[in-house]
């Protein structure tokens, strides 16, 4: 990238941060050395700059894709749904994808949270191709908003994923999560926003505030760059312009100092151009003007906002007397050193030298000067170099209010409440006074503001221990972890560093239907490692693995042709399942109900109903057991069968032993004789 000069009386300044990004200069690269090979075709225009697209079309990069065509097909920044990859593959289609990692990230997030059963949220204009590309992942049923009026007037759910378009404004996302915290039981906030977005954003706005006007130059469809002369608006005014024809010499009469940025879609040649015929516009002026001496400083040429570096020439109890230069002398009042005590003499000597700003010029010759916006001033610039460089700011919580903590950086910062832990907190009362460690998120200098977060820190760290924890983990390893967080699919186990999913079907050999039957946050729990996903960064976990399968015990305790006692715990079309102990189920087919033929296997149980089965086989390898009701009734009758028959035999042969024992002997003597 070039830096802009300064011709005559203009002074051209370049952002830094502008123009192509990393995802976009990526997919350019990739189209111009695919077009070496032969003609390739994309998904739409690759970017949002008619002037680059000519360009590429120009050799060979056409963004019309046929079925007919065999062409390699570039997928652009923006993405595409799942659909159109299925459907490339199946044409036989080469596939270059230059998807912006930003855009991916966002893509299998959306995806990840709909397939976990969230309500997928997605901040951002549901015409643009990245956000129908991310609705597409996510089975199509994502809602996306455009404000949080719209999110107010949705029916929410108690699990919620909220994600953003890469380039949206934080300040606007962060409006949506504390809205959805109070609303949502189990919330997931994705940060998709594309760093380098918001990057390029702060270098504009810095820029705007030292310049007399801005120059941001892209496409008029491109998303970014309308965000981008958004942001300069706020501060001074500001042209959109696609190329150097549409530069008018009057946008430049008066003005000292002009910025440029452009947007992500915005190539290098553009730029040059605009910033050339700037110059050339700059000469043209320089040629028709006179030059200006610049007088003295006086109280007639010293402007409301000018910083002057004075020095200090008395100092009284009511305020200090001090030198600007030339013929000028300004006073800067007691009040103005709040943060410096009330006795200036302890802080202040005469003949120091000290920056101050003009809030006042009277035409009678009095110029009153402020310490306290210089040494806001001083704060913001601090907090911009670290915001720029990731410092971590340590500061006290000095206030809790509405939405968040107030930190004190040297002025008041807010920390929202989704930015103070990576879990959501419910009572900040144990934050008063709390030291936080924090990160510079946005910093607005017109209304002298500061957002910080507390979060982007905690996850840098966990993502560190998670990454380090991801390499010593492995499938047969046995580790002990705290229950973090409960779900109707779940629990969630910290390993020290990462979370395991613990399957409702992994918490025991029985049917459990809810991990809180088994598990509590807090819980301390041995777990096993089923599966490792280096690439996704999951991890599977189970307890079942670690306990007695009672198939084992199944094989000395239970026997085939048994009646044994169970409960009838689940009706299927088919069938009933029997549990016979806590993990050892039965299956009583439905043709072994009954004698009768029933159509319904609700005609004759229910569960919960304690009945007496027969087991009829036992399935080692398969694990399974056959039960059945109707051969225990079959096995009571042919009992009661056979006790019947055994007592009439013994009533048709009693012996006479038996007879006379029981006094009839006489009458049988006599019938004897």
């Amino acid at each position: 990238m070039f830096n802009g000069g300064c011709a005559g009386l203009l002074k051209i300044m370049m952002a830094e941060h502008a123009g192509f990004c990393y995802g976009v200069r990526r997919a350019v690269q990739a189209a111009e050395e695919a077009a070496q090979n032969g003609p390739v075709v994309s998904l739409g225009p690759l970017i949002h700059n008619q002037q680059e697209t000519a360009r590429l079309e120009r050799l060979g990069v056409k963004g019309i894709c046929s079925e007919k065509q065999a062409d390699p097909v570039l997928i652009r920044t923006h993405g595409v749904g799942p659909e159109f990859y299925v459907e490339l593959k199946k044409q036989g289609r080469k596939i270059i994808d230059t998807t912006c990692p930003y855009v991916r990230k966002a893509q299998l997030a959306a995806q990840e949270a709909q397939e976990q059963g969230y309500q997928v949220i997605i901040l951002g204009d549901k015409n643009h191709a990245e956000v129908q590309g991310i609705v597409a992942w996510a089975e199509n049923r994502a809602i996306v908003v455009a404000s949080l009026q719209e999110l107010k007037k949705l029916e929410l759910r108690d699990r919620v994923a909220l994600l953003a378009q890469t380039t949206e404004k934080e300040e606007r996302f962060a409006e949506l999560v504390p809205y959805l915290q109070e609303r949502s039981t189990d919330l997931k906030v994705f940060p998709t926003i594309c760093s380098a977005t918001r990057i390029r954003q702060k270098a504009a706005a810095k820029l705007a505030q030292e310049v007399n006007l801005m120059i941001v130059v892209g496409g008029k469809h491109s998303s970014n760059t309308k965000k981008l002369a958004e942001v300069c608006r706020k501060y001074i005014s500001t042209y959109q312009i696609e190329d150097a024809q549409e530069l008018k010499p009057d946008w430049f009469q008066d003005k000292l100092k002009v910025g440029v940025t452009a947007g992500a879609s915005t190539p290098d040649w553009i730029i040059k151009e605009v910033v050339e015929q700037m110059e050339k516009i700059n000469e043209k002026n320089a040629e028709e003007n006179l030059e200006v001496i610049k007088e003295p400083l006086s109280p007639q040429n010293v402007q409301t906002g000018d910083l002057i570096k004075g020095t200090i020439v008395q100092v009284s109890s009511e305020e200090v007397l001090i030198d600007i230069g030339g013929k000028a002398e300004g006073i800067l009042p007691v009040t103005e050193f709040a943060n410096e005590g009330a006795d200036l003499k302890e802080h202040l000597q005469v003949g120091e030298e000290i920056l101050v700003e003009v809030i006042k010029a009277e035409q009678e010759g009095e110029i009153i000067l402020s310490r306290k916006k210089v040494y806001l001033h001083e704060v913001m610039d601090k907090l911009e170099q670290a915001q720029e460089s990731g410092e971590i700011i340590e500061a006290p919580v000095v206030e809790i209010v509405k939405g968040g903590l107030l930190v004190d950086v040297g002025i008041k910062g807010f920390v929202p409440a989704s930015q103070v832990e990576r879990f959501f907190v419910k009572d900040f009362q144990e934050y008063l006074q709390k030291t936080l460690r924090l990160k510079v998120l946005e910093i607005d200098q017109e209304k002298e503001k500061v957002v910080l977060s507390q979060r982007v820190v905690l996850e840098e760290e966990y993502e560190k221990q998670r990454t380090a924890l991801l390499t010593e983990l492995a499938e047969g390893q046995t580790r002990k972890g705290i229950v973090k967080r409960l779900t109707n699919f779940g629990a969630f186990v910290d390993l020290g560093g990462i979370d395991g999913l613990l399957h409702v079907s992994e918490l025991g050999w029985g049917r459990v239907n809810h991990p809180a039957d088994v598990v509590q946050v807090g819980d301390e729990v041995e777990v096993y490692i089923l599966k490792v996903d280096q690439e996704k960064g999951k991890v599977s976990l189970s307890l079942k693995e670690l306990l007695a399968d009672p198939w084992q015990e199944a094989i000395k305790k239970y026997k085939v042709n048994s009646i044994i006692s169970g409960k009838v715990v689940r009706i299927v079309p088919f069938g009933a399942f029997v549990e016979l102990e806590p993990g050892l189920d039965g299956l009583i087919h439905i043709s072994r109900i009954s004698e009768q033929r029933i159509d319904k296997v609700t005609d004759v149980l229910k569960e919960g109903q304690e009945i007496k089965v027969k087991i009829m086989e036992i399935d080692l390898e398969k694990k399974r057991i056959s039960l059945s009701l109707k051969d225990v009734a079959e096995d009571q009758e042919k009992a009661e069968y056979t006790s019947y028959l055994n007592q009439q035999f013994s009533r048709d042969t009693v012996t006479i032993g038996e007879l006379l024992k029981e006094g009839q002997g006489d009458i049988i003597k006599d019938k004897i004789e």
